[in-house]
């Protein structure tokens, strides 16, 4: 659901399933969209996992206590339950390679680095969160722990990794004969043994992605044959672009909304029921 609202405007939506059925094979196309979609799932299960810990719902794991206590000073305690992102990124890597390992081919490396990607944006999304403590609310001292960024921000850092994504090759090092992925842009010649590592935190691919404007589900594109557009709109969830210059028709339509919504003392809160009138736009 996450991908699918950070790619809302785009050609490609994230839209994955037909009559309940994965649409083409999406997950091991190669394409920056398959990127993505490893990227993201690997830091939602570790995202899930880390709170499932925070909140005691997992017997296997609790609170990060390492931090309690160890880097307090006069001003600031480490305390209370920070979240538990190493034991819930180890986990949750060894889950998403699983299927990786059994496959062990091109797309299966480029699947691996990508779903480390995730992990990695995950693990660096940690933030401090304090709580100030003293008499008549003054802030003799803070409280600290440490805890995730919502997973909203998590999945939109990978968009903007996907924008920056870098397109790949397969290349045998001549120093140790493993695979690995260099920059297509690179000369044959060049051989690095870092050139790996240098490209860690980006999301890679080695296959172009499908003309998303047109239907074709083999491929796994739906097109954007009847998706909402914004005709007063010159960026991408315009109905020029979101269209692909198709065209758009555009209609009045009636709608039935809750309004004027007031607490009602107690305890509910009483709405109205208005009509509005709304123009919607809608590709050709």
């Amino acid at each position: 659901e996450e991908c699918k609202i950070q790619f809302k405007n785009r050609h490609w939506n994230c839209t994955l399933f037909k009559d309940n059925q994965l649409i083409g094979n999406i997950l091991d196309s190669g394409t920056k969209e398959s990127a993505y979609i490893h990227a993201v799932t690997a830091a939602g299960i570790a995202y899930a996992i880390t709170k499932a810990c925070s909140t005691g719902r997992l017997s296997s794991c609790g609170c990060d206590m390492s931090l309690n206590d160890r880097n307090s000073n006069g001003s600031i305690r480490w305390t209370g339950c920070s979240d538990n992102v190493l034991f819930s990124s180890q986990l949750a890597k060894k889950f998403v390679n699983l299927r990786e390992r059994i496959t062990n081919n091109r797309t299966s490396l480029l699947n691996v680095h990508n779903n480390q990607v995730g992990i990695r944006t995950l693990l660096a999304s940690v933030d401090r969160q304090c709580k100030c403590h003293g008499v008549s609310g003054s802030c003799e001292f803070k409280i600290c722990w440490r805890s995730l960024n919502s997973f909203t921000q998590i999945a939109k850092q990978l968009k903007e990794y996907y924008d920056e994504s870098i397109e790949m090759r397969l290349q045998r090092s001549l120093f140790d004969k493993k695979l690995r992925f260099i920059p297509r842009n690179l000369p044959f010649h060049i051989d690095k043994q870092t050139i790996s590592t240098a490209f860690k935190n980006d999301l890679v691919y080695y296959k172009s992605s499908p003309n998303y404007c047109e239907a074709n589900l083999t491929s796994g594109s739906f097109g954007t044959a009847e998706r909402v557009c914004n005709r007063n709109s010159r960026a991408i969830d315009g109905c020029e672009l979101l269209c692909c210059n198709r065209g758009y028709q555009s209609q009045i339509v009636t709608v039935h909304e809750k309004c004027n919504c007031r607490f009602q003392w107690c305890c509910y809160v009483q709405c109205q029921n208005c009509v509005t009138t709304q123009e919607i736009s809608r590709c050709l």
